[in-house]
């Protein structure tokens, strides 16, 4: 602070001037409101004769911690949610031809940051604002101050390059019902941030030594946020599916992987031994054609491998669901060069399936 400002303000309140004299006097000598109000901020205001000095934090440790554990907490928090939405978005407003399970996946890390981050948020927030009861010094901290102008930037950013890409598709005539509602979302996120915090540095300015505590609109608006939370996470999670569903997909990705590494392994011994193993245990005779997975991992049956004639073969396992439009697709699954490789070859339903290879064909058979 000034200390010219700062002595006038001490030797005016010493000598009994009011304080709406000293900001009218202040004003008319050039002083902005902000400057007056930190000054007259910095003396405490009491039936004392002499003025008392209220006492100022210092950027400690403690105060670097919490706003910077606050910040974070809601970066983390945003995107989270705004992954959160966005994922929501493209799994039900899917594009031509695009398989939706990857989305899926990435709406469990969405979900998953959303559950950890906002709790924090919400903790530190109420943390905050009880060290800010006690201590109303700690609102003008430098620490937070710097970290809020941070947080206002990067919320202008996002609102400035939204409406820019808004507008670029907009006269690209590519204007569609799924780009929009992205755009809503960061301009609704961006702006909430944007305008909470712009207010709250307002707040500051006029009355930076006001006791800071949450009203009864603040508390409307913290109960608002938290439902609309709760119902967006509500919703990713029935999208998402339970995580038990989550691991029978996973299971049944794996044994297609490894009915499809058998496959590679048998036909790679046809390749070199002009015939079809017996058994999968022939294959074990040379590294090149070792199978090191004959059972399921989780029954801890054998996969089903039989001959059929010279050139065919069939590889099954039992699988827990069947497959699904909008399930894991594994890429281990696939083989160059032949039908494996299209989409659809391992479609299975619930229980015992086989699949019937050609060794010799480009394009094999599915039973």
């Amino acid at each position: 602070m000034n200390s010219q400002i700062n002595d006038f303000v001490y030797e005016a309140l010493r000598r009994g001037v009011s304080r709406e004299d000293i900001s009218a006097g202040l004003l008319k000598g050039g002083w902005t409101s902000k400057e007056i109000n930190a000054a007259l901020d910095a003396f405490v205001e009491c039936d004392l004769p002499l003025p008392v000095p209220r006492k100022r934090v210092s950027g400690s440790a403690k105060e670097a911690f919490l706003f910077l554990v606050l910040f974070s907490s809601l970066y983390t928090f945003v995107f989270g949610l705004g992954s959160v939405l966005f994922d929501l978005i493209n799994i039900h407003l899917p594009a031509p031809g695009e398989t939706v399970w990857r989305w899926v996946v990435s709406l469990r890390y969405g979900i998953a940051s959303v559950i950890v981050s906002f709790p924090v948020f919400l903790f530190m927030v109420r943390l905050i604002t009880r060290e800010a009861q006690r201590n109303p010094g700690q609102r003008i901290s430098p620490v937070r101050r710097w970290l809020t102008y941070l947080t206002l930037f990067v919320a202008s950013v996002s609102i400035v390059a939204d409406l820019i890409s808004l507008i670029v598709r907009f006269l690209s005539g590519d204007l569609t019902l799924r780009f929009g509602l992205k755009v809503l979302v960061v301009g609704v996120l961006a702006g909430i941030v944007f305008i909470h915090y712009l207010r709250d540095l307002r707040q500051d300015e006029v009355a930076p030594s006001a006791e800071h505590r949450l009203k009864k609109s603040g508390r409307i608006a913290y109960a608002v946020m938290i439902a609309a939370v709760l119902g967006i996470l509500g919703f990713g999670f029935w999208t998402a599916g339970s995580p038990m569903k989550a691991r029978l997909y996973a299971q049944d990705n794996q044994r297609i992987s490894d009915l499809a590494n058998i496959c590679r392994r048998v036909q790679l011994f046809y390749k070199n031994q002009g015939v079809l193993p017996r058994t999968l245990s022939d294959c074990d005779i040379n590294p090149g054609t070792y199978i090191n997975q004959k059972t399921d991992r989780v029954t801890g049956d054998s996969y089903l491998y039989r001959v059929i004639d010279a050139t065919h073969f069939e590889v099954g396992a039992v699988f827990d669901l069947p497959t699904s439009e909008d399930g894991p697709k594994t890429a281990a699954g696939y083989i160059p060069g032949t039908a494996m490789e299209e989409a659809g070859f391992w479609d299975h339903d619930a229980g015992r399936k086989t699949f019937k290879v050609d060794a010799t064909r480009i394009n094999p058979d599915r039973n």
